[in-house]
């Protein structure tokens, strides 16, 4: 398929960009087979994470086959809506082990980073450092971002933690948002109704979701709010 083909280019290009001189130049080439071109859900995390993507070419999963710890956590809200971080079909990572294709009944995800190279350790170590203001600026920049949902043509956009939901109101949208991340969130779900943008000439929802962080109380919270789930359901219908 011609988007197939299109979106190996553009990962190729992602992989040769090396314009941060403090982001790790080490990055898997992503595997566009483990990509469903028919997938409605786009997802836009804050960077990769120093052992999944990276390393395995396929996105939440580690070399060895398994979910990341973001990406099992992530699962459990997809699935309230019939989605999955499971690619559609059978792939072999980077560090050849298998990833089984979704159950059947379930659509596979697509997902992105708004600073799409791993920033590194934080100063004590125990933590990845956030990407610099310029380092997301620069990745924007490039374009990336904006062809991949060209690409992809999703229904819904869902910015997965604060970082990300900043940046692309930021960059993207150039409309005012509210500081927390939660009060955004409540007042769509109050609202009743996920606000809609035309981004590169596709009309997508756009739906700031928390961090699926293991460490992330606020994530289960939002996971198990129903009438937040009822409104991704209606937008995907």
């Amino acid at each position: 398929m011609i988007v197939i083909d299109e979106l190996n280019t553009l990962y190729e290009e992602i992989r040769a960009c090396h314009i941060c001189p403090k982001m790790d130049k080490e990055k898997a080439l992503r595997l566009v087979r483990a990509v469903n071109p028919k997938n409605d859900v786009f997802i836009i995390s804050q960077t990769l994470a120093a052992d999944q993507l990276r390393r395995s070419g396929v996105d939440f999963f580690q070399a060895d086959g398994k979910l990341g710890n973001t990406g099992a956590t992530l699962e459990k809200f997809l699935n309230r809506f019939n989605r999955t971080a499971y690619p559609y079909q059978e792939v072999v990572t980077l560090g050849d082990t298998v990833i089984p294709k979704c159950t059947a009944g379930s659509l596979s995800v697509y997902n992105t980073e708004i600073a799409q190279c791993y920033p590194g350790r934080n100063r004590s170590g125990k933590g990845d450092r956030l990407p610099k203001s310029d380092e997301i600026y620069n990745c924007i920049s490039k374009g990336f971002l904006i062809k991949e949902i060209q690409l992809m043509k999703p229904t819904l956009v869902l910015l997965m933690g604060k970082a990300s939901r900043d940046s692309f109101f930021k960059h993207i949208l150039h409309v005012p948002y509210p500081n927390s991340l939660s009060a955004h969130i409540d007042s769509i779900v109050e609202s009743r109704a996920i606000p809609y943008f035309y981004l590169g000439g596709i009309g997508v929802y756009v739906l700031p979701i928390q961090h699926s962080s293991g460490a992330n109380p606020r994530f289960y919270g939002m996971m198990n709010n129903d009438r937040l789930v009822e409104l991704v359901v209606e937008a995907l219908e």
